[in-house]
């Protein structure tokens, strides 16, 4: 029969995969110098964070254990465990010596090690947290999304129930809805002089001609001297 000593496990599987975030895992280590350690997972990580969100605490993935010590002796197949507290537990080891029956638990043999961890388990906690790191990604993408659909959809609505109108002029609208005066003046339109009808302005069939008496040359009322001869007139 192989030596007893080494460590056990015993697995409370969830049944939806990633152990190490969802189920409870309860060790056994007995040591050679006759003395055992029972360490029991009280509550699987996930759910230990879910109770420290209800509970208003800060949010913790650690895996609550209850360790307990004592002493065991080997008759056969029957290992008695004696706990530091008084109490008493019988075990019933299993024909190839794999693992040990403890009431309804059996705690399957993972290694002759009493203080390296188990390699496949160490293994298997690897790939259930990059499993789990990769389903949160995910889950974290599909979240931010939503959420923007959520953001757009509510603009949406609220532009169509307030559409925006139009300023009124030398006012810009204020970041609360409350008009503001603006601090530039509104142009004032320049003034156009009067256009003159041409049924209205004078002809110059009304004006009398006057012409030059040396040249006769014509020249304007209120002349003095001709534009083209110089001369004086009268």
């Amino acid at each position: 029969m192989k030596p007893i000593t080494g460590q056990y496990e015993c697995l409370h599987s969830s049944g939806v995969g990633l152990d190490y975030f969802t189920s409870r895992i309860d060790r056994f280590v007995l040591q050679k110098d006759g003395r055992f350690v029972l360490t029991v997972q009280d509550r699987s990580r996930i759910g230990n964070a879910a109770q420290s969100l209800l509970s208003g605490q800060q949010v913790s993935t650690a895996a609550p254990e209850t360790k307990r010590e004592g002493t065991y002796t080997q008759q056969g197949n029957i290992v008695s465990f004696r706990f530091d507290d008084g109490t008493q537990e019988q075990g019933q080891l299993s024909f190839n010596g794999e693992g040990i029956q403890i009431g309804k638990d059996f705690f399957n043999k993972v290694s002759d090690s009493t203080l390296l961890p188990p390699t496949h388990r160490l293994k298997k906690d690897m790939d259930d947290i990059a499993k789990g790191l990769k389903i949160a990604g995910a889950i974290g993408g599909m979240a931010i999304k939503a959420a923007k659909t959520v953001h757009d959809t509510l603009q949406e609505a609220q532009s169509d129930q307030n559409p925006a109108s139009t300023p009124a002029q030398g006012t810009i609208p204020h970041s609360q809805g409350n008009p503001v005066q603006s601090s530039v003046p509104p142009v004032q339109p320049v003034p156009q002089p009067p256009v003159q009808s041409a049924q209205n302005a004078p002809s110059y069939s009304d004006v009398e001609t006057l012409f030059c008496d040396q040249c006769g040359y014509p020249v304007r009322p209120g002349k003095r001297f001709c534009n083209a001869c110089g001369a004086r007139l009268s």
